[in-house]
């Protein structure tokens, strides 16, 4: 179709008219502009119909119609997610014809979920008696312990070693890792990879000595996973290499190219190391050195387990790495697409670094303050330069990182952040590293309007040791000493607050921990409070759906809605204590015994301790004695409490709930979601559209579970 544009109307005007057109100052010019903007958007319409009536091309809106068609069943909609109907949709016809076989179940599986999948028909892999006539030398009763590879993934998703027959249903195991009830013929197992691999893209490797490196640019260890290959179609059965399961060094070993250089690959000078060179080697802690180096001849060796790297000759040269691991959820400083809060203001200067005329961010920052602007930076680089914001009355100042970029910057001092009246700051993808924020009034006393963090990490104990624990257990990770700020944590990961009571807070889809050593034992730290630390109040908190660890002084709590604020005392004090108790609301999330709060509505464990009270005097007739009563709050609390795979910020499984966390906190939010930090991946919502599915497509008489491999 013809575009149509002001000029293409103007010009089949008769000559004449365009003449006196001309004459008379274009008038008809201006009113063939407008009516060819209007004409646009209406040719636009008539496409985007057209569009719509493809499943690959139609509005999101227009899915579910189209799905009427082949008479698709809706399912539940997962909002800000990237779990959608188009994918299901597109294949609904392909997977009723397939209908009951694994490679449908999978594919069908991820299409709901939006997590990789791999299915198991467990009858391949229970002990039989086998036919003379049908032999499958494939399938041995015992394994062969000479061999170790197949032995890794026992009990997960790949294994294939042969086991006797459970009689227990499969949908009755217990949610851990168990192999009681999995291996029957009618079974089929559903293994899910919740974790994301996280890009990391060309970013410099942490020096050991000339010869040993790290792959993580903060210097922690890191299990390396794999960047997940397109299967050949939904007619095929996933692989080790679909999904974004763990690297180990035999699966390496066993074969370099099926991993390097897709999943993971190293760069000497920016020349890539080729993939004959690498070898998979144990590079684990041996005394004071690690295991095997040095080492004659030309391999690298890689150590996919801990990302370490050992050369066999010292390295002058700059030393850098691409990689993958492992995390949840899009939040924190990433590579990660962030394109939709990356947004420019007409009139807004943009000033990118490092370019040759500004070489560092400080020069950027320099460049923009008096007018305002964004402080763009370009590359996934480490910056180690101290870093200063101040912002001028009525201006904004934005330092960001690029879309796709995950910049570290590695001050000697802390990131001081100041501005004048009504000016607006913004930090937004980037990781700090070694030092803290500090909120600070200017040289006027004058103090920002807002300031806002969003997709950041810094770093819980500011640092990390090699083992990933916190360099400084404990330590402030941002500091607000000025008065009225309007402060926003959005999607971000951040150790201790210390914020000045006069600071209204905005907690959003964020992991706050008092980053105590051993993680454990973060719960017992002081995570937010004053800028004095303990007996000082902090700000007005409003936090929602954010993970908290530690315990919490805060002036009030407006708002407090499916987040998790996990804290506890030795010294039977409150574990979280609002000063003012008369405003705000807590909703929907779980709050430690003992707190000193505003109201509390449906909040754990509280409900579950009322409940089994009321059910109690209901049975008994009556109230029941104090005793009673204490042994129900006791026997609640001690079970009744969020479970997590990880505590420290350098595991992959960062605050990820456990399957046997209760599932009055894994579907206790507002939305029947899970509370905190995670309830943004709608886990809960996923898991149940699956099991909708596979009641359509799971063949009569089979049974399947589902199990979570991350």
């Amino acid at each position: 179709m013809n575009r149509i544009t002001p000029e293409a109307l103007y010009t089949l005007l008769p000559a004449i008219h365009r003449l006196r057109d001309a004459g008379e100052g274009e008038p008809l010019r201006a009113l063939m502009a407008v009516l060819a903007r209007e004409g646009a958007v209406v040719e636009e319409n008539i496409e985007q119909l057209l569009d719509n009536l493809f499943i690959e091309t139609c509005a999101d809106w227009a899915a579910p119609y189209i799905g009427q068609t082949v008479g698709y069943r809706a399912l539940y909609q997962i909002e800000g997610s990237d779990v959608g109907t188009r994918a299901e949709v597109a294949n609904t016809i392909a997977y009723r014809r397939r209908k009951g076989t694994a490679a449908v179940l999978e594919a069908l599986a991820r299409d709901v979920t939006g997590w990789p999948a791999h299915v198991v028909e467990y009858f391949q892999t229970t002990a039989t008696c086998q036919r003379i006539n049908h032999v499958r030398p494939d399938h041995p009763f015992a394994p062969d312990l000479r061999d170790p590879l197949p032995l890794e993934p026992v009990e997960r998703a790949f294994d294939r070693v042969t086991q006797l027959a459970d009689m227990r249903s499969i949908q009755q195991v217990p949610p851990r890792r168990s192999s009681g009830g999995r291996h029957g013929f009618p079974n089929i197992g559903l293994f899910l990879w919740r974790l994301i691999p996280m890009a990391q893209t060309r970013v410099p490797a942490t020096r050991v000595d000339s010869r040993r490196w790290r792959f993580d640019p903060l210097g922690a260890d890191r299990q390396l996973v794999n960047l997940p290959a397109p299967e050949a179609g939904i007619g095929s059965i996933s692989r080790p290499e679909h999904v974004p399961g763990a690297i180990t060094r035999r699966m390496l070993d066993a074969d370099p190219a099926l991993w390097y250089p897709r999943a993971f690959q190293i760069f000497v000078d920016d020349v890539a190391v080729p993939v004959a060179l690498i070898k998979a080697c144990d590079l684990s802690d041996d005394g004071a050195g690690w295991n095997h180096p040095p080492h004659a001849g030309a391999r690298v060796r890689v150590d996919p387990m801990l990302g370490r790297i050992a050369f066999p000759a010292d390295q002058a040269g700059r030393i850098t790495a691409s990689f993958h691991l492992g995390f949840p959820g899009r939040i924190g400083g990433g590579e990660y697409n962030r394109a939709a809060t990356l947004t420019i203001d007409p009139g807004q200067a943009i000033f990118p670094c490092p370019t040759i005329e500004f070489p560092t961010v400080q020069s950027a920052l320099d460049a923009a303050a008096p007018l305002g602007g964004i402080v763009e930076i370009t590359t996934s680089d480490i910056f180690a330069e101290n870093i200063t914001l101040t912002a001028t009355a009525g201006t904004e100042l934005i330092l960001r990182a690029a879309n796709g970029q995950r910049p570290i910057l590695r001050p000697a001092q802390p990131v001081a952040v100041s501005g004048g009246e009504d000016a607006r700051i913004i930090l937004d993808g980037l990781v700090i590293d070694g030092q803290p924020v500090e909120i600070a009034p200017n040289g006027d006393g004058a103090s920002p309007a807002s300031v806002t963090l969003r997709h950041l990490t810094l770093i819980p104990g500011l640092s990390f040791t090699a083992t990933g624990d916190p360099a400084s257990p404990g330590a402030t990770s941002l500091m607000v000493t000025t008065t009225g700020v309007e402060l926003l944590l959005d999607k971000v990961i951040t150790g201790p607050l210390r914020l000045d009571q006069t600071t209204n807070a905005t907690i959003r889809d964020s992991i706050v921990t008092a980053a105590a050593l051993p993680a454990r034992d973060s719960a017992e730290g002081l995570a937010i409070a004053g800028p004095a630390g303990e007996g000082d109040p902090g700000a007005a908190l409003t936090i929602i759906a954010s993970t908290v660890l530690g315990r919490i002084l805060a002036r009030s709590f407006p708002l407090v809605s499916d987040s998790i604020l996990q804290a506890r005392t030795t010294d039977g004090s409150p574990p979280i204590r609002a000063i003012r108790r008369q405003q705000g609301c807590m909703r929907f999330s779980f709050v430690p015994e003992g707190s000193i709060t505003p109201r509390r509505y449906r909040c754990q464990p509280q409900l579950a301790i009322d409940s089994a009270i009321a059910l109690a005097e209901e049975a008994a007739g009556g109230p029941i004695p104090a005793a009673a009563r204490a042994l129900i709050r006791t026997r609640i609390r001690r079970s009744l409490r969020p479970g997590f795979e990880a505590q420290s910020a350098s595991h992959p499984a960062f605050c990820q709930l456990r399957r046997a966390t209760p599932a009055e906190i894994r579907m206790g939010a507002s939305d029947e979601g899970e509370m905190g930090a995670w309830h943004l991946i709608a886990a809960p919502h996923r898991e149940a559209n699956l099991r909708i599915r596979l009641e359509e497509y799971l063949r009569f008489g089979l049974e399947a579970g589902i199990f979570f491999e991350t």
